[in-house]
């Protein structure tokens, strides 16, 4: 069976898109339609607006363009077009009197001769006003072009002053300046030519500007010489040392004064190889003539050379100096006085010993630059915790800080032995630092004393004496630690316990004689002693401002006083940290 109509998949895909879409052929045309409309109507609008604003603008600026050609006809366009009539004429001109002359030349040559004279100076009568303009403008430029070339040829020479002295021309120098120099370097030189007199030479010369080679101008040492020549002295072939410009002595031979230069350079170095040596002044060798008198042998030189402009000064340590009273009587720091002994502590003193209060300054000054490698401690950052249940002079170390260690490398100056200068290369980490970590209390105490309880602060052990007769210092040769508390009719006087805590100590010990300690809690103790009576005994409880002895001179001492220790966890420390 066959069926009247066939169905295709064309015709059922463009149904499916009108029915999901609503799209047709119609509705692109008249969209493309309108597109076209709109872009025809902005393209014909955009034409006259175009045409509209180039209107306007030729309108605005109309009376403008037309001024500047109204003067324009006026001044340069008059001109040119008077110039392009002559020029015109003078073309014309030359045609006719090509063709007279041809036609002269034909009948003899005498007559051609005889007719370009007479064209010659017709065409000079003829065109007079525009030779005569042209001359007046060709002229100064002429003129202007020629002074340029004379300024430009002159200033390209090379002038010099030929110096004249005792009648003669001895050289040629490029400006005064160098015959000053030359004049201070011949007194330089005849400073020895004749002992206890004046020896400065009075010199006359004259100069005349001269144009001279380049390559002639004579330097300020080779005048010098030419000027000794003139001299009536005796002189000699010699290698002078100059330092910072003044004449120290001369030796005949250059080479031996370039060997004493390098060994003080190599002496300063002190075997070091990789050091850099230079001396600080401005050191320079010059050769030339000297008077004979100036002049000495090598060995003089170098003895010269090593010496000292400026001897030490010594200072011999006495009892009872430090460094702080040292440095102090002699206007010093105590950095200054420990770089020049070169010393790493200061403090390490001793009855009899010697220190550098002045450096001694030798003849010549010598900078050594070399690296130094060291390895140094980063200290450990303390990080503390508060705790409100404890009292405010509670404090605990729950993690115990470590140093960390790093590597440096520095570059030291030295001047003449004395560091100077230091600035670091690099810093390598070998081993980061550990923080320490402290919990401290934050919990106030009573302010009324109570026995056996530290309120925190310290107060004056000995309230009726204020005398500090040693410090907490190094004195005779050891180091005194504590501080020592004295006064008049000090025998007898009561000392009291510097704050609350319990007694731990209380009998005759050693050197101190008679003493008391104390343990106020938190690592602290005191210690008081060369008591001449006790008031308290081991293990009772004191206030803060109890009696708990008597002044007096018993054990190592030297006259009735009150010997007082701070300790902290166990090390004895600074008393002014803790009372004043």
């Amino acid at each position: 069976m066959r069926f009247p109509y066939r169905f295709t998949g064309k015709g059922s895909a463009e149904q499916r898109v009108e029915k999901n879409h609503g799209l047709t052929k119609q509705h692109i045309q008249s969209f493309e339609a309108s597109c076209y409309a709109f872009l025809y109507i902005v393209g014909i609008q955009s034409v006259r607006i175009l045409k509209r604003l180039r209107r306007r603008t030729h309108r605005f600026f109309l009376p403008a363009t037309n001024l500047i050609k109204r003067v324009y006809a006026k001044t340069l366009g008059r001109q040119f077009a008077r110039l392009r009539k002559e020029l015109h004429s003078i073309r014309e001109g030359f045609t006719i009197a090509g063709k007279r002359l041809r036609d002269a030349k034909q009948q003899s040559v005498g007559q051609a001769l005889k007719e370009s004279v007479k064209v010659t100076g017709k065409s000079f009568v003829r065109h007079k006003k525009f030779v005569c303009g042209i001359l007046n403008i060709a002229a100064p430029l002429g003129a202007l072009v020629l002074l340029i070339f004379t300024i430009q040829y002159w200033n390209s020479l090379n002038y010099g002053l030929v110096l004249t002295y005792d009648g003669q021309e001895i050289a040629t120098i490029q400006d005064e300046n160098i015959f000053e120099q030359a004049t201070e370097m011949v007194n330089q030189r005849m400073i020895h030519d004749v002992e206890g007199e004046d020896t400065q030479v009075e010199i006359t010369p004259s100069f005349k500007l001269s144009v001279v080679d380049e390559n002639r101008y004579s330097a300020a040492s080779a005048v010098c010489d030419l000027i000794i020549k003139q001299s009536d002295g005796i002189i000699e072939e010699a290698s002078g040392l100059y330092v910072d410009g003044e004449l120290i002595g001369a030796v005949k031979s250059s080479a031996d004064l370039r060997y004493i230069l390098q060994n003080i350079l190599n002496a300063a170095k002190e075997g070091d190889t990789d050091a850099e040596a230079a001396f600080a002044q401005n050191v320079e060798t010059v050769s030339g003539l000297f008077p004979t008198n100036s002049i000495m042998t090598t060995e003089e030189m170098e003895s010269l050379l090593t010496g000292t402009e400026k001897d030490a000064v010594l200072y011999t340590v006495k009892a009872g100096d430090t460094a702080t009273s040292i440095a102090q009587d002699h206007n010093l720091t105590l950095t200054e006085l420990a770089s020049i002994n070169q010393f790493s502590d200061i403090d390490v003193l001793h009855e009899g010993d010697l220190l550098n209060i002045e450096m001694a300054v030798p003849k010549l000054s010598v900078n050594i630059m070399k690296n130094q490698e060291y390895d140094v401690d980063i200290p450990y950052k303390t990080i503390t915790q508060k705790d409100d249940s404890q009292y405010t002079d509670y404090s605990k170390v729950i993690t115990a800080g470590v140093n960390g260690r790093q590597h440096c490398v520095d570059q030291v100056t030295y001047l003449n032995g004395v560091e100077v200068k230091r600035e670091n290369l690099s810093t390598t980490v070998l081993e980061e630092p550990v923080d320490q970590v402290v919990v401290t209390g934050t919990k106030k105490r009573p302010k009324t004393a109570e026995a056996g309880v530290s309120t925190g602060s310290m107060m004056w052990p000995v309230p009726s004496l204020h005398t500090i007769t040693t410090g907490f210092e190094y004195r005779w040769g050891s180091f005194h630690s504590g501080i020592d508390i004295s006064g008049s009719s000090a025998y007898g006087k009561t000392i009291v316990a510097a704050d609350g805590g319990t007694v731990t100590a209380a009998g005759y010990s050693g050197s101190y004689g008679l003493r008391v300690q104390i343990n106020h809690g938190n690592g602290l103790q005191t210690l008081y002693g060369h008591c001449s009576k006790l008031l308290v005994s081991p293990g009772q409880k004191v206030a803060k401002g109890q009696a708990i002895a008597l002044v007096g001179s018993t054990g190592n001492s030297t006259g009735p006083h009150c010997h007082f220790e701070v300790y902290k966890n166990g090390s004895r420390v600074n008393p002014f940290n803790y009372v004043n």
